[in-house]
């Protein structure tokens, strides 16, 4: 009696995808103020800038980041 386990990992070992060949990281790009180039923590008022008080898009509120 043969294992059905190594027929399936064979299986899904023979048959697997692979996607490109080059290794991409990932990585996270900050937001920066255009008028002064301050970075933007996620905390704060995403509308304006807290530095130079440049407005980044018009809009009368305020939007902040969920944590």
């Amino acid at each position: 009696m043969s294992n059905p386990f190594k027929k399936i990992t064979a299986n899904a070992n023979e048959t697997q995808k692979t996607y490109g060949t080059e290794n991409k990281d990932s990585g996270v790009d900050s937001k920066k103020c255009k008028n002064c180039g301050a970075a933007r923590p996620s905390d704060t008022n995403l509308t304006t800038c807290d530095y130079c008080g440049y407005r980044f898009m018009a809009y009368e509120g305020e939007i902040k980041v969920d944590k």
